[in-house]
């Protein structure tokens, strides 16, 4: 036998932890690109008070332009979350827009806290907005059910995770 029930076992949890991940970023697309943002400008600015930002030696013209790219690259290697907003983003520029509705709409439920006894219920929440938000742009009215408002979440969140292992392996080829 090539496997054993603990190997599948140990590869079965970081996949759920994987889909955990996924959920999270998702859900928390604008906080964390604002602290992606914030991250970058303060790295941006302790290569400049570190001087000789464009990275000229003394009467010789510097490169400031490429000196911030190469700044950029590498603090984008090293920030742990950046490969999962990029997913992220390339997942949201491919949905189609009752997709992007729903994401939207799932993403104000994780804000607002729906709760109903202690089981989330976004479900309901994006099913109501969801037909609100669609009939008022178009004449008919749109029904969500609730299966496929799981199966539209499923589906965005393990199309983020394989963009990022995708990522990922891209990035240890290079």
């Amino acid at each position: 036998m090539l496997a054993d029930q603990g190997e599948l076992d140990g590869i079965m949890m970081q996949m759920q932890k994987e889909k955990k991940t996924a959920e999270h970023y998702l859900l928390c697309y604008e906080q964390e690109m604002k602290e992606y943002a914030q991250a970058l400008a303060e790295s941006i600015a302790d290569g400049f008070r570190e001087g000789n930002a464009g990275g000229g030696r003394g009467n010789l013209p510097g490169h400031p332009v490429e000196a911030q790219a190469i700044a950029n690259m590498r603090f984008n290697e090293r920030y742990e979350p950046y490969l999962w907003l990029k997913a992220v983003e390339m997942v949201m520029g491919r949905l189609s827009k009752q997709k992007l509705l729903f994401l939207r709409l799932r993403q104000e439920a994780y804000r607002k806290h729906t709760c109903c006894r202690g089981k989330e219920a976004w479900a309901a929440y994006v099913q109501q907005r969801y037909n609100e938000e669609w009939h008022g742009k178009r004449t008919r009215a749109a029904v969500l059910s609730e299966r496929t408002a799981f199966a539209w979440w499923s589906g965005i969140v393990q199309f983020v995770v394989e963009v990022y292992y995708r990522l990922l392996a891209k990035k240890k080829i290079f």
